[in-house]
């Protein structure tokens, strides 16, 4: 078998004979582009040279051309570069959207301030001190039992003072930290895991070892985001070097789509190893990969790229953090795929959405009438990510706490008794409607599926990816996209058979994406669309 291919391909392409279905095609002006003269040897090279690499040709390959060479014999030896994956990686970046920069990871409670140059944390300050104050400006002091040393203010508060800590954003440097933000314990006396959410309220708890479990807004000319920043950048830099890793490796596309190769650098690493359980507005359950296995790097390796092993569970750039967050509901997660690698974006029908009056709409949107055109087909293409937190990256795994169907969360719904907040947050504890009855009990991604949808949860993305290769609609759609990115147009409805032949060929080299461009860049409407 070829190596470069999923293990339940061969199967797929059997079943399709190597052939292409659907249409990647939205309505179009039916007029074909105009005819225009070829381009000559140094305009195609001069086209080829800035769409693989970039850049314009050196003058070596200019004279090269002017004795005699084609523009041709240059693209194999081209898409071999990191300028090539390079292109790749911007194209899609135009498909996913990789920026995440305005996504907290952090709870504001972690959040380190400076008063003085002094750093604290001005919401859990109450739980130390009394109020929202920093600590005295003089050196801490520790009694016999080494418990820190306050003094009582007239207003009630007390103050501690403050210790030099080396801070993993900077390290070779020291700044001074409050006493109580200082604590390394990773287990207070009261039994509370300090690097959690739950060590807001432990007075014992602290920012751990070099300030690990905690962040501030400042970190050079970084303001707003400070320590985060770099994070936010990993997560997309993860994606981005899933793509550039298998077009430079020569592996499959659908690798991009369902392998389980990521990447780390420093920040990344830091925040998976250290950070994962004081979330903000994303939660984490279960990561990517697991942080027994982290490369030892330290957070200021920004440069610094490591490959690691996913889960059996992951399914490529589909199921990344940056995704995951970047689309936070299983519907979002659907569309983007749907839009971006099938070329079927959801949008009305033609005249609008049909209104109606009804005072009594059912809570199932794929019955709802004016709702069901569109969701019929995306919620039970979004319980693909059924098991992947909504506003969140991390996997509700079976086997770790997260069956179909909770006693637990149903007990606590049925009796009134406090749910916990993995009950509130992925079962359905709180019906309001007869309709959701039925399904106390059990993760809200099973809500309304159809008997022969709920397969989809278990299945993960991976399954999506392989009925649209069986169907070919994936493959059409990548060379369409692909196409239009190297022409510089939107192709029109006529070209489409010309598109059936680039996506039918692209099954037969086995998803190559170089092979793809090739085609493309060879190909008589490239060579007079410049």
């Amino acid at each position: 078998m070829n190596p470069k291919l999923p293990s339940w391909l061969p199967l797929v392409v059997a079943a399709i004979g190597l052939g292409v279905g659907g249409s990647a095609f939205a309505a179009a002006d039916p007029e074909c582009p105009p005819l225009e003269d070829e381009l000559a040897e140094s305009e195609y090279l001069r086209a080829l040279s800035l769409d693989l690499r970039g850049v314009p040709p050196t003058d070596a390959e200019y004279e090269a051309i002017a004795s005699g060479a084609v523009a041709q014999d240059f693209i194999a030896e081209w898409m071999d570069t990191p300028d090539f994956a390079e292109r790749v990686v911007r194209h899609h970046r135009a498909l996913l959207w990789p920026n995440v920069s305005d996504i907290r990871l952090l709870s504001n409670r972690q959040r380190l301030i400076t008063d003085g140059g002094i750093y604290y944390r001005y919401l859990v300050a109450p739980n130390y001190r009394g109020g929202p104050v920093s600590c005295g400006d003089f050196e801490a002091s520790y009694d016999e039992d080494g418990e820190i040393v306050t003094y009582e203010q007239e207003d009630g508060t007390i103050r501690e003072g403050w210790v030099w800590v080396e801070p993993y954003w900077a390290p070779g440097t020291e700044v001074k930290v409050c006493a109580f933000e200082a604590q390394e314990a990773h287990i207070s006396p009261l039994g509370t895991e300090c690097d959690t959410y739950d060590s807001r309220y432990d007075p014992y708890c602290g920012c751990g070892p070099n300030l690990a479990w905690c962040d501030t807004p400042t970190l050079g000319h970084v303001q707003e985001y400070g320590v985060q920043a770099p994070v936010h950048a990993a997560l997309a830099g993860d994606v981005e070097h899933r793509i550039a890793h298998v077009i430079q490796n020569d592996l499959s596309y659908l690798e991009i789509l369902t392998g389980r190769t990521g990447f780390v650098n420093g920040p990344l690493a830091h925040f998976y190893r250290y950070q994962l359980h004081a979330p903000a507005h994303v939660r984490f359950n279960e990561v990517p990969v697991d942080p027994e296995i982290l490369p030892d790097l330290a957070y200021t390796d920004v440069d610094t790229w490591v490959p690691v092993d996913l889960g059996e569970e992951q399914s490529g750039i589909l199921t990344s953090p940056m995704f995951l967050m970047k689309f936070q509901t299983r519907r979002a997660r659907a569309n983007r795929f749907y839009t971006a690698f099938l070329c079927q974006p959801f949008q009305p029908p033609d005249g609008g959405v049909e209104l109606v009056d009804d005072p009594n709409p059912t809570a199932d949107l794929t019955q709802r009438t004016g709702c069901q055109y569109c969701h019929a087909l995306l919620e039970p293409a979004g319980a693909h990510w059924g098991r992947w937190s909504e506003y969140g990256a991390g996997y509700l795994s079976p086997d770790e706490g997260f069956p179909t169907y909770n006693p637990e969360c149903a007990w606590c719904a049925e009796t009134g008794a406090p749910c916990s907040i993995e009950c509130r947050t992925y079962y359905q504890v709180d019906p309001i409607s007869s309709e959701e009855e039925p399904y106390v009990g059990t993760l809200l991604s099973y809500q309304f599926l159809k008997g022969r949808y709920t397969h989809h949860v278990e299945e993960g993305p991976k399954a999506l990816v392989a009925k649209t290769v069986a169907d070919g609609r994936l493959q059409q759609c990548v060379a369409k996209t692909t196409a239009e990115w190297l022409l510089g147009r939107e192709l029109v409805t006529e070209e489409q058979p010309w598109v059936e032949a680039l996506a039918a060929r692209f099954v037969r080299t086995d998803f190559d994406y170089k092979e793809l461009v090739e085609d493309i860049v060879t190909s008589e409407p490239y060579r007079r669309a410049r």
